[in-house]
């Protein structure tokens, strides 16, 4: 049995150091590495003769920090991080006060859509995924998710989420989605508006400065039509601004799929998209409690 002097629990919301740009929702528990000879499980080589196989509910990582002051084999100052919930998410910093007052952000409409939309036998695609709250939260509730990420140090963070969740059903990847005149080049530049990647966009913002640019692989949805195999049961889509050239590139996963609905974001001063929807053959409907979140869905 581990000793209580070892361990030191704590919740992960607390605020970080000012340099750290992500905190780990959920309880976590932190060994310090200088006590661990004193937990008779593990040895001096690490408990390198104690792995077992993992329980189904056993995560497979733990999280190594490390001083930058000392050499890579210094272990003065060595934290390990085990983190005991199924579901982690890397959240950046700047995100802990919300989530200490309301919980996650969109979490009722991930619970709506979890409830009344979700399909063990279908698959949902998270257009603009961020650091992988939806990705990770909804993927007990759909046969597989598709996560699209952009921006760089987002999508390692994106990853990150799904690694420490052990989510074989969901795969991540790094392009922006647009229309096929967005893609002719096949790169697109995506202005970075927030340190936390939330706020990206390929227009530059007309109220936020631009902190740098980002040179980002750039595709259709549609490139990926036969990977879906008409499959697809929800779509949510957070692309700031370019809503309608993703949804203008989807036209045959969407055709395939036989119109899935779609969860979106948008101004309500955007009619070419919400003309573009009708004429497709879907209804918008605005959803309660957020001021720009909308349901496309195919009209009965």
């Amino acid at each position: 049995m581990v000793r209580n002097s070892a361990v030191n629990r704590k919740i992960a919301g607390s605020i970080p150091a000012k340099s750290d740009k992500y905190v780990i929702t959920r309880i976590i528990t932190y060994f310090d590495i200088n006590k661990l000879k004193h937990i008779p499980i593990l040895t001096d080589k690490m408990a390198t003769h104690v792995v077992k196989p993992l329980h189904k509910s056993q995560k497979k990582y733990f999280i190594l920090s490390k001083s930058d002051r000392g050499e890579i084999l210094d272990m003065e100052h060595d934290q390990i991080v085990y983190i005991n919930q199924p579901k982690i998410m890397i959240i950046p910093r700047e995100y802990v006060s919300h989530h200490s007052l309301h919980g996650i952000y969109e979490c009722s409409l991930m619970t709506w859509i979890a409830q009344e939309f979700s399909s063990k036998d279908k698959v949902f695609l998270d257009i603009g995924a961020h650091t992988g709250t939806f990705s990770v939260n909804l993927a007990p509730h759909f046969k597989h998710i598709y996560a699209f990420e952009p921006q760089k140090m987002t999508y390692y963070a994106l990853c990150g989420s799904i690694a420490l969740s052990n989510l074989e059903n969901v795969t991540c990847i790094n392009t922006a989605l647009g229309s096929e005149e967005q893609c002719k080049t096949g790169t697109a530049i995506l202005n970075i508006t927030s340190e936390d990647g939330g706020t990206s966009s390929i227009y530059p913002s007309s109220t936020l400065p631009t902190l740098r640019e980002e040179i980002v692989q750039i595709k259709t949805l549609d490139t990926y039509v036969d990977i879906f195999k008409g499959d697809i049961g929800a779509i949510k889509i957070d692309v700031e601004n370019n809503e309608l050239d993703v949804i203008k590139g989807a036209l045959k996963c969407l055709e395939k799929s036989n119109y899935p609905r779609i969860f979106f974001e948008a101004d309500a001063d955007e009619g070419e998209l919400f003309d573009f929807l009708k004429g497709l053959g879907y209804r918008t409907l605005k959803i309660q409690s957020y001021a720009n979140m909308y349901l496309a869905e195919m009209k009965i």
